[in-house]
This record gives C-alpha cells, structure tokens and sequence, in this order.
C-alpha cells in the first residue's frame, strides 16, 4: 500500500514519526552501542508508535493473503495452522463480512 492510500490518520502518524526520526537524526553524532532502552534520548512513545504502525501494514497484509487464500479454496483449517490459530478463530477474524463490519 503506498502512503497516498492510507487514511489520513495514518498518513499524519507516520509522517510525524518521520519528522522523529529525521530530529533524532540530525542530533546524535554515533549510534549507541549495546540497549536502545538505557539511552536517555530513547522514546518509548515513539517505538510504539512504529510498532503499532507495522502491526497494521501486517494485518492488512494478512487480510490480503487470507482472502487470497480461500479464494484459491484453502481451508479455514489449513490458514488457521499457517497463522498459529485454529480454524474457528481464522474464520471469524478473516471471514469476508466480518472484515467489512471492521
């Protein structure tokens, strides 16, 4: 999905978390070695930002094979064992309807 195609709210996240990052950037002279955690200029706001923001560039991807999936016929049973979940589960998280009601 290009950026252009995401819904606003998106777009204004990641370009925000691009301004981050280009700051961060522009104000540290070598990266730092060992746990991002103990450096006092790391944000922990800002990773779950990013995180959160590849969480759903994965689920949309996710929804994209499913339904590329099932409409070469695959079993909700053979997706389920491929994403770690049972049938069942897939099923009512992947089902067409249930994915236009999100």
């Amino acid at each position: 999905m290009r950026f252009n195609e995401l819904p606003k709210d998106e777009q204004d996240a990641l370009a925000s978390y691009g301004y981050e990052i280009a700051a961060e950037m522009e104000a540290k002279t070598e990266p730092d070695e060992g746990d991002p955690t103990l450096d006092p200029r790391w944000d922990p706001t800002r990773e779950l930002r990013r995180l959160g923001s590849q969480r759903r560039e994965l689920d949309r991807e996710i929804e994209r094979i499913v339904a590329a999936s099932r409409h070469r016929g695959q079993s909700w049973t053979t997706i389920g064992n491929a994403l770690g979940v049972t049938a069942e589960a897939a099923r009512r998280r992947y089902e067409p309807q249930r994915l236009q009601e999100a």
